[in-house]
């Protein structure tokens, strides 16, 4: 099985089989462990490049209800978690003053969060007028309750329609690197990493720094009813300019 796979699939299928018999030895139900003394060596390192305008393209075609815009909109713009975006309540959101609280951080909503927000807010209002749940992204089966939509209506769903938001979010944390000259302390700031996986980031943006590739437009979400690419662009440039003046206020 392990001879006919290669770099990140190779590791992770090991150690899938290795924690397989471990667990299977550890109660007895087999004599041996056969992963003990096995080496697949290290994966190769991940490394995060800007999308192209073809998976742009792509995102735009998929996301087409007011629910999977918005959510794009708060991976886009504010770099923020599919978990983030699970546990988001309407206590989170201050239409009025144009504040969203992202991990107990408050933020400035830029009018393409602002419009997408309102718009997903009338449809939950009509389709659920009488839900007590309090998250800002409820499902049919949510709510009748008051936990959050899981994360397979989130991340998977919207995988399936061609929308990764994980591949999103690494996008957009790399475009931030490169607006602020690779800095690892405003990335783990900012986007919420790890001091490791800002250091990361901050080296791909400096290698693309060092070799620059043509722009291209950030064209997240282009239908009628949503801002045009310059304006999302718009959206994007006020956010890094202002996420940790305003997360620290």
């Amino acid at each position: 099985m392990l001879d006919s796979q290669r770099g990140h699939l190779r590791a992770g299928t090991f150690t899938s089989l290795q924690s397989l018999f471990r667990f299977a030895h550890r109660h007895r139900l087999v004599f041996t462990d056969p992963t003990r003394r096995l080496h697949v060596g290290r994966a190769p390192e991940r490394t995060s490049l800007p999308m192209i305008d073809d998976q742009i393209v792509a995102v735009n075609r998929a996301v087409v209800t007011p629910m999977q815009r918005l959510v794009v909109a708060l991976v886009v713009v504010h770099a923020a978690r599919a978990s983030t975006i699970r546990r988001l309540t309407l206590d989170d959101i201050d239409l009025s003053r144009r504040r969203l609280r992202i991990n107990g951080a408050a933020q400035p909503m830029p009018e393409l969060v602002h419009r997408l927000i309102r718009e997903w807010l009338t449809e939950r209002r009509c389709r659920w007028p009488h839900t007590l749940n309090r998250h800002v992204l409820i499902s049919r089966d949510s709510a009748a309750g008051t936990a959050p939509v899981s994360d397979y209506y989130l991340s998977y769903y919207l995988a399936m329609q061609d929308v990764p938001l994980g591949r999103l979010r690494a996008d957009r944390v790399l475009h931030e690197g490169l607006a602020v000259n690779a800095d690892p302390l405003h990335l783990a700031a900012a986007s919420g990493l790890s001091s490791q996986t800002a250091i990361d980031y901050a080296a791909v943006a400096r290698d693309l720094m060092a070799k620059p590739i043509e722009d291209a437009p950030r064209a997240w979400i282009t239908d009628s009813s949503s801002l045009s690419p310059v304006e999302a662009s718009r959206c994007a440039r006020r956010f890094t300019a202002n996420s940790t003046r305003f997360a620290a206020s």
